[in-house]
């Protein structure tokens, strides 16, 4: 098998198990349709980005799924905090909330996919870097 035709088994696989990753939250879980969006975004970006890159498949697919652990927490947390925030403000706090979600949850999408970027790198290349 060639390497550009591995890397691009990788991204099918890798898009095949973002999906799964993207519907399993919106059956088994009550949020709101705004986190599945955003755990589907993470998954495709995640997916065409980090998938091509050189790793092997199964570093990839737990690096996959911690990210999905990570965003349906912060996706829950944060629909708690919308909650009690639109609970104790009123209407007052739905023009921040709509502004601002998005940019809030870029926040952990953006971090993750540099400490996956990082976690990825060879050894070897770390080492070379230090010295």
């Amino acid at each position: 098998m060639e390497k550009g035709e591995l890397k691009m088994n990788h991204l099918i696989f890798g898009l095949l198990i973002g999906t799964i990753f993207s519907f399993l939250p919106l059956y088994f879980l009550e949020l709101p349709d705004e986190a599945f969006f955003t755990l589907a975004l993470f998954n495709i970006l995640f997916a065409s980005l980090i998938f091509p890159l050189n790793g092997t498949l199964t570093k990839k697919i737990f690096i996959l799924v911690i990210g999905n652990i990570i965003g349906l927490v912060w996706n829950y947390l944060f629909c708690l905090f919308a909650y009690s925030a639109a609970n104790s403000l009123g209407s007052l706090f739905s023009i921040p909330y709509i502004i601002l979600s998005p940019f809030i949850n870029l926040v952990w999408i953006v971090t993750f996919w540099a400490m996956s970027l990082t976690f990825l790198a060879p050894s070897e290349r770390r080492v070379e870097g230090e010295i």
